[in-house]
């Protein structure tokens, strides 16, 4: 697992090809933006500060969608290659 310096947790399962594409928190004002792609593979999320301070700033692009994450813990599982 990866803890983000927002206290968002990634845990991703064996086989998982996920890439993290931008990160960036200000740490005083609770603003920053986050874009991560998870290609194949399983991933648990639990979002943190970036997501609480600015809901449209953390997004998770998978091979068919992208998630807006709104501060809140889910899964994701994306089969294939």
């Amino acid at each position: 697992g990866i803890t983000f310096r927002d206290n968002s947790v990634f845990s991703a399962g064996p086989n998982s090809q996920l890439a993290v594409e931008e990160f960036q928190f200000d740490s005083r004002k609770f603003k920053g933006s986050f874009l991560s792609r998870l290609k194949r593979g399983t991933l648990s999320v639990t979002s943190g500060d970036i997501a609480r301070g600015s809901p449209e700033a953390m997004k998770i692009r998978t091979p068919h969608t992208v998630l807006g994450v709104r501060g809140t813990r889910f899964a994701i599982r994306v089969e294939g290659n």
